[in-house]
């Protein structure tokens, strides 16, 4: 019998990621719009089959990975999940979250189109910091804050995330965490921190291929699905 060797994991990184995706919507292949709906598709299909009550909190940026957020948010509520969105930045889709602060979502995108499309099937927005709010029980939580371009710390960021996290441990509720392409607080190029305590997610669902930063966190024993979104090989 042949014997094969270890499975060669073919990673991409940002720069050829966003250079895909250019080069599949220059041919026609899908729009931003389409591979938004199909990345939320597939992040929607990863979640655990719980039975009720369970709560879906989705944590959404203001930018593509946000998006897909929002995309998940619909996709869950659709199938009976309490979905409850929390975002930074969306002050001008959703009014409830007051004035505007120092990050704002780029009108006009497909993220933007995502926001408007939960907004008017009856989806709501909350600041991250009302998290605190929420009661413990069988939550999910999503992130789908910064994808694969995070470079900067986000320490701030996430700190809304950390305090509800330990209130709801405290109380003993079923937390399971899922992250959109890349966890909040991970380079996706180089795998390196960009907080003191990065997202900790139970599963990535990541799109096309694996990036540099999944071979870190596999290592790390976090879970990771590569998801098809129709880019071709």
């Amino acid at each position: 019998m042949k014997r094969t060797g270890p499975e060669v994991v073919q990673l991409v990184t940002s720069a050829q990621m966003r250079a895909i995706e250019n080069a599949a919507m220059a041919a026609g292949q899908a729009t931003g719009l389409q591979l938004m709906e199909r990345a939320g598709e597939a992040v929607a299909e990863a979640v655990p089959d719980w039975p009720a009550p369970r709560l879906a909190a989705i944590l959404c940026g203001p930018g593509n990975n946000g998006g897909d957020g929002f995309v998940v948010a619909r996709l869950l509520a659709a199938r009976g999940w309490q979905v409850q969105v929390f975002a930074p930045g969306w002050e001008a889709v959703f009014p409830e979250l007051g004035p505007p602060g120092p990050v704002r979502a780029r009108q006009g995108t497909d993220a933007c189109t995502n926001a408007r499309r939960w907004r008017d099937e009856g989806g709501s927005c909350r600041p991250l910091a009302a998290l605190a709010e929420v009661e413990a029980g069988r939550i999910l939580v999503v992130d789908a804050l910064l994808g694969i371009g995070q470079t900067r710390p986000c320490d701030a960021l996430l700190e809304p995330y950390w305090r509800a996290r330990a209130r709801w441990d405290r109380a003993g509720a079923e937390v399971r965490t899922l992250s959109v392409d890349v966890p909040t607080g991970f380079d996706c190029d180089s795998g390196a921190a960009l907080a003191r305590r990065p997202f900790e997610a139970d599963l990535v669902v990541t799109f096309h291929s694996e990036k540099p930063v999944h071979a870190h966190l596999r290592a790390a024993g976090v879970a990771v699905r590569v998801a098809d979104i129709g880019l071709g090989s």
